[in-house]
């Protein structure tokens, strides 16, 4: 089922010319994306790209030109709305989950006289703990525990907070939903238009605060240019659209390439279809990446096509014209909306791509048991928070990306579902075999960590991957695959 129309820009002009690119809608610069054709030394001559750049990429897209014309509340939103809450919640009076407790005459008063050490320690532990008597299937007990940690671990921590415990109340509360999974809505899934702005706004916040946005966004993209060479006709399969913040850079380089080649050429054609798993997406969003997208590529002169289909990998293969293209495929793990199966490989494996770009978020381990699992999702969200709080981000920037993109993420691969193989095994039980990166991915990435005041980070290359690390924690990694 179709649930976005189908739409396309073709520009007026389809010959070469050398006038000066445009500045894009997205960028409010018109520089590339450091690539393999762009890249020069660190030491000589810094990346063109900087954070600046990338804050455009993402905060332009809720501009009023990228808006509806009656969005002036989506734009109040963004300009005021979130900032002005009272400090307990935010201006809409978000206080996070709540859930009943049958087991307030069980609860003893919180330890006062351990060190604040201590008292995490322990708390954590009481969490590991409740993680594994559900594992074995004792769901009282596991209820009992959690309902303690209820009280003593707040789903909206106050500033100052550490890391590791705002990490443990958002796996509290995620297992609690799994032992209650009618107490509220799904945090993954968008219900409202409301929202989606909120859900920008943290998007955005992390692409400020965090190099991983970058790392992810360039070392995907190098790894596509390298795959799809000097192709013309490029159709990008994406498992996790989101607001398409990651495809600019791409665009901008194939309108780089056009713009550089030593032959007058018609522009290219470039299509993004959205492949999205019913109920995780509000057509509000996919709109505003429609939007975005369209003028974008308009602004840089290619052609240019967005779709978005409802996805089920179960039913038949989605009505998609690979002719005289070639395929490219974005397929994320770790998010809080998709996770790759088996069932999706087979899929993307029948579409014959040139090169399938994977963005793990470091916490993809459903084949472990529930335990482990949980431990690894807490070291993953505490190692971003942590991060996050050494680089000096502000309490209301850290709060938005907690419970907009932490949480959901958290509870979606906490509830999980039936379990997976590891991530490597999956591919390489379905036919693809890794890609090796190029140097250039991994020299841009080292240029990227330079340009960044943390130095708690470094990229370290695993096999066919490479991925950013803070302190001994891998935050996010990229790797490349073929069948």
């Amino acid at each position: 089922m179709i649930i976005v129309m189908s739409s396309s820009c073709h520009p007026h002009d389809h010959h070469h010319t050398k006038s000066p690119e445009p500045t894009s809608v997205l960028y409010n610069r018109s520089p590339s994306p450091p690539t393999s054709s762009s890249l020069g030394s660190c030491s000589s001559k810094p990346l063109t790209t900087t954070a600046d750049d990338w804050e455009a990429v993402l905060g332009d897209m809720v501009t009023p030109a990228a808006l509806p014309q009656d969005s002036s509340f989506l734009r109040w939103i963004m300009d005021a709305g979130y900032a002005d809450g009272d400090g307990d919640g935010d201006a809409f009076g978000f206080k996070g989950p709540a859930f009943p407790d049958p087991f307030d005459s069980l609860l003893p008063p919180p330890p006062q006289d351990d060190p604040p050490q201590a008292q995490a320690q322990a708390l954590v532990d009481e969490l590991l703990d409740a993680a594994r008597r559900l594992h074995a299937g004792d769901s009282t007990s596991a209820m009992g525990i959690l309902a303690r940690l209820n009280h003593r671990l707040p789903s909206l921590p106050p500033p100052g907070h550490p890391p590791l415990l705002r990490a443990a109340a958002l796996l509290r509360d995620a297992l609690l939903r799994l032992l209650q999974p009618t107490a509220l809505p799904h945090q993954a899934s968008v219900s409202s238009p409301l929202d989606v702005p909120l859900k920008l706004a943290a998007h955005k916040a992390l692409a400020d605060a965090s190099p991983t946005v970058q790392f992810a966004s360039f070392t995907s993209t190098q790894a596509f240019l390298d795959a799809l060479g000097a192709a013309r006709r490029v159709h990008l399969l994406d498992f996790d659209i989101g607001f398409g913040g990651h495809w600019p850079p791409l665009m901008q380089e194939l309108a780089h390439q056009w713009r550089r080649a030593a032959v007058p050429l018609p522009p290219p054609t470039l299509k993004v279809t959205a492949l999205v798993s019913p109920g995780t997406r509000h057509p509000l969003e996919l709109h505003l990446t429609y939007e975005s997208l369209t003028r974008f590529a308009a602004e840089l002169g290619i052609a240019f096509e967005f779709t978005a289909l409802a996805f089920d990998p179960l039913s038949a293969s989605p009505p998609m014209g690979l002719a005289d293209e070639a395929v490219a495929v974005h397929l994320p793990a770790g998010s809080a909306t998709f996770s790759p199966a088996p069932a999706h490989l087979r899929v993307v494996k029948e579409l014959r791509p040139a090169v399938v770009v994977c963005v793990d978020h470091g916490c993809e381990r459903g084949d472990l048991p529930l335990p482990h699992h949980a431990l690894n999702l807490l070291r993953s969200s505490a190692a971003l928070l942590e991060s996050l709080d050494t680089a000096g981000a502000s309490p209301d920037v850290v709060s938005k990306i907690e419970q907009f993109i932490l949480r959901p993420r958290v509870e979606h691969l906490a509830l999980g579902g039936d379990k997976l193989p590891p991530l490597q095994s999956m591919f390489a039980s379905g036919g693809f075999a890794p890609l090796q990166l190029s140097n250039a991915a991994e020299a841009q990435a080292e240029c990227l960590l330079r340009r960044t005041a943390n130095h708690g980070f470094h990229v370290e290359k695993r096999q066919a991957a490479l991925a950013l690390w803070w302190q001994r924690s891998e935050l996010v990694s990229v790797s490349a695959w073929r069948c």
